[in-house]
């Protein structure tokens, strides 16, 4: 447990918005290269670690994405102020005072705030009312647009959540759980089986660009052909007030199998993994004793949504961990359900033998 806390702390320290992943790969390959076969870096920059060799057992593979959510400068005001963009999914509504960090031209960390309008000068409907995007403003606490360009902040300058690490009981608060927890499973995952004959071939990936359109991972899916993907994601917990009644997911209380994934908006996509493979990873889990909480994600997707579709079609399932505040400046997770994620995936890798494969 505490290498598993201590390893998403670390990650989750990261800046490391879409397009800006380096630093996740890096923290990836420092800590797997010991215990794989091979380790490459698209051009892209997905991170692809090869754990054996199993020319007989099925291609198995395990990803999670490595990028955040964030925004993109997009004007600097002759005031100093910073206009921007959103980079993913957020919510207005949470921006107002919370802190942030822009990355500048050379990849130095310059802090700033959401500006907020003093609540003595709000009038009663703005205090009832959430402003748009367009209209809210960072303050760096820089004077003028020059001075901006001096300190090496452009248009285009990615910006993400200020860094927050905290525990409290079982519970993990922190930015960038989605999907920082993910990857801290990859690297779990890598350290139990590190010595095992496995009976498949295992590549983990580290993905790109998941945050902004979903399809930074095609690269790598199409250079390995794996014959399962398995996609390492947030499930969205519904065990606070403001969403009781919606699902029965909750922390604590088991990794996530995603039975339907869907996004109406924008680009239709999503995922309905085969009733074979869904089949097999709930007898494990039974046979385990793990409990696997049952999850339909509307208005969500995965990398394994366009990914599935790649090359000839591939098997894929999401597998998820509850996450309390997703898109938000500090989500939430508890640490015991990245732990029996690892281990569902650690039996699941032991039980994926060919004649095993062959039946899905």
């Amino acid at each position: 447990m505490e290498q598993l806390i201590s390893i998403l702390k670390d990650l989750t320290q990261i800046v490391a918005p879409s397009g800006y992943e380096k630093g996740v790969a890096e923290y990836i390959k420092e800590r797997a290269s010991p215990y794989v076969t091979k380790i490459t870096i698209d051009r892209l920059g997905n991170i692809i670690c090869q754990v054996n060799s199993k020319q007989k057992g099925p291609k198995i593979a395990i990803s999670a994405h490595m990028d955040e959510i964030g925004f993109f400068v997009r004007k600097i005001e002759e005031n100093g102020l910073l206009r921007v963009v959103r980079l993913g999914g957020i919510e207005e509504k949470s921006l107002p005072g919370k802190e942030v960090i822009v990355i500048n031209k050379k990849g130095e960390k310059i802090q700033g705030v959401f500006g907020i309008k003093a609540h003595h000068l709000a009038t009663p409907k703005e205090r009832e009312t959430v402003a748009r995007i367009e209209e809210i403003y960072v303050d760096i606490g820089a004077e003028s647009r020059k001075e901006v360009y001096k300190w090496g902040i452009e248009v285009g300058c990615p910006m993400v959540f200020n860094r927050t690490f905290f525990q409290q009981g079982n519970r993990i608060f922190a930015n960038s759980i989605d999907n920082r927890g993910g990857c801290a499973v990859l690297l779990r995952v890598l350290a139990e089986i590190r010595n095992q004959d496995l009976p498949c071939e295992v590549y983990l990936i580290g993905s790109v660009q998941e945050e902004f359109s979903l399809r930074g991972i095609l690269p790598a899916v199409r250079t390995l052909g794996p014959d399962l993907l398995i996609c390492l994601d947030i499930a969205p917990a519904c065990d606070t007030p403001d969403l009781a009644g919606y699902s029965d997911v909750k922390l604590g209380c088991g990794p996530a199998i995603n039975l339907y994934s869907f996004h109406g908006r924008g680009t239709l996509a999503g995922l309905i993994p085969a009733k074979t493979v869904v089949d097999l990873i709930t007898q494990i889990a039974e046979d385990q004793n793990i409990s696997l909480q049952r999850n339909v994600f509307f208005g969500g997707l995965t990398d394994a949504s366009f990914a599935q579709l790649e090359l000839k079609g591939m098997l894929a399932v999401d597998l998820g961990f509850p996450t309390r505040y997703a898109h938000s400046p500090v989500e939430v997770c508890d640490y015991r359900d990245l732990e029996h994620l690892t281990l569902l995936l650690v039996f699941l890798l032991n039980n994926l033998d060919s004649e095993t494969f062959h039946k899905l």
